[in-house]
């Protein structure tokens, strides 16, 4: 804990909760902060904010006047776009030292677009009615605490101690201050599904005990987006993206994949930033979409005609869970992600090794020959439940040739910082990733060119 003072953003739609507003700045006042008021409203000022709504429309040359003449959807998106950049100014002026807000359904999300646009690490906290619904596209990428006020609007004896709590929590988180940096250790970021779990395991120890890093596990739900930002705030210093499965959530359209309106375009951040990557398609052999009763109609007639490869040929998908269930891409699918892939990859201003295991990318995708339980598929329920062979070299996994082939085709091969490598592996093979460790340590000492390890047993191009 530090003794500043921390300043206190208190914030919302004050012409219809103003009265809440103040109580929540007067509750962090009376815990020693400096607590400010900033408007949000979308249907008229009020007068007496600390931080005006005209003075927030004006970081975008917007005048109150074309807010109230606004759609709801479309006042929402000129406030709350405005207000992000207010919040991003402020907080970089020394201004903010964390945000709070109270709501309902509107003000939730005109209020949480203009939190996501501080830091990850300051403390953000969302008293919302509709708290106990998909909270997702108001959490964005961002590190915000959502808690239910009970009552969208009245300070009464049921609210008053609720929301005292809340503000003495932000008041509380706000005092931690920064980690220092002689505790903060270079970070690595690793891409993650429960299916690719061994090899993210072995390449966070080689990070930790060999290379003196931390290292981060992000898991394919939506939290890479999170990983893109942290990149931008140079807080990961080297990734291994070897699980990009959100790739297939987001095309189509799964509860786990990243809203379009979030910041955070996966496989972007590291290419411009020009650190170390490693990139494997490890998880896209399937999509984590929601429960079995969600799936589209169309998906499931596809299982029934046979055009998407099931379990034990029952012609249903996979369930991993009663949260999650497994859409095994097409071929042609595969080509799109191999598409999305490259042409991403091939923008790279820093050292970047696209690693291709032909023999499957994770515990589902591989065949019985492989299978162990150690390895997350028992050899006695036979083939992996998305695991398509190559006719042609039935060892590798038919969506694996397919990408291959286009990523020959679409690859900038001018690009020095960009080399393709394909492997006769499977990418939980342990020999696998103490390559994929010797690639990312030579990155690391400077010492990776494009075109090395070809005289590798193993490497395949």
């Amino acid at each position: 804990m530090n003794d500043k003072k921390p300043n206190i953003l208190c914030i919302g739609v004050l012409d219809t909760k103003g009265d809440e507003i103040k109580f929540l700045a007067r509750e962090c006042q009376k815990l020693g902060a400096n607590a400010k008021i900033m408007e949000l409203s979308l249907g008229g000022e009020v007068g007496w904010a600390d931080i005006s709504l005209s003075e927030v429309l004006a970081e975008d040359g917007i005048h109150k006047e074309d807010v109230f003449k606004a759609s709801r959807t479309e006042a929402i998106e000129i406030v709350g776009k405005a207000g992000a950049k207010k919040m991003a100014k402020l907080y970089e002026e020394g201004q903010v030292d964390g945000v709070i807000a109270w709501s309902g359904s509107v003000g939730t999300t005109v209020s949480t677009m203009t939190m996501r646009a501080l830091p990850i690490g300051v403390p953000k906290i969302m008293l919302s009615t509709c708290a106990a619904s998909d909270v997702s596209s108001w959490l964005g990428s961002k590190d915000i605490y959502i808690s239910n006020p009970i009552s969208e609007k009245g300070v009464n004896r049921v609210t008053r101690k609720i929301v005292a709590n809340a503000t003495a929590a932000i008041v509380a988180m706000a005092k931690v201050g920064e980690i220092s940096e002689k505790e903060a250790k270079p970070l690595a970021a690793v891409t993650a599904y429960g299916t690719t779990t061994p090899a993210v395991m072995r390449l966070s120890k080689y990070m930790e005990e060999k290379r003196g890093f931390d290292t981060i596990t992000i898991h394919q739900v939506g939290t890479g987006a999170t990983m893109e930002d942290l990149i931008r705030s140079r807080m990961i210093t080297a990734v291994y993206d070897i699980t990009i499965g959100e790739l297939s959530n987001n095309y189509y359209g799964s509860i786990y994949g990243i809203d379009p309106d979030w910041e955070g375009e996966r496989l972007t951040a590291a290419s411009d930033m020009g650190i170390p990557q490693i990139v494997c398609p490890g998880g896209l052999a399937q999509c984590a979409y929601g429960p079995l009763k969600t799936m589209p109609g169309k998906i499931m007639e596809e299982y029934k005609q046979g055009k998407r490869v099931s379990y034990q040929n029952s012609r249903e998908p996979y369930i991993h869970n009663s949260a999650v269930t497994i859409i095994a891409p097409t071929l042609e699918e595969t080509e799109l992600f191999a598409t999305e892939i490259i042409e991403k990859l091939n923008r790279t201003t820093g050292p970047t090794a696209l690693v291709l295991p032909l023999r499957g990318w994770s515990a589902y995708d591989q065949s019985v020959e492989q299978a162990t339980v150690e390895r997350g598929w028992a050899k006695e329920k036979g083939d992996g439940p998305v695991w398509i062979p190559d006719p042609d070299n039935p060892k590798w996994s038919k969506r694996a040739t397919t990408m291959w082939n286009i990523f020959k085709q679409k690859i900038d091969k001018d690009n020095p910082n960009l080399d393709l490598i394909v492997c006769n592996n499977h990418i939980l093979d342990i020999v696998f990733t103490d390559f994929l460790n010797r690639i990312m340590g030579d990155m690391l000492d400077g010492r990776w060119t494009k075109g090395s390890y070809r005289d590798m047993e193993n490497i395949v191009e």
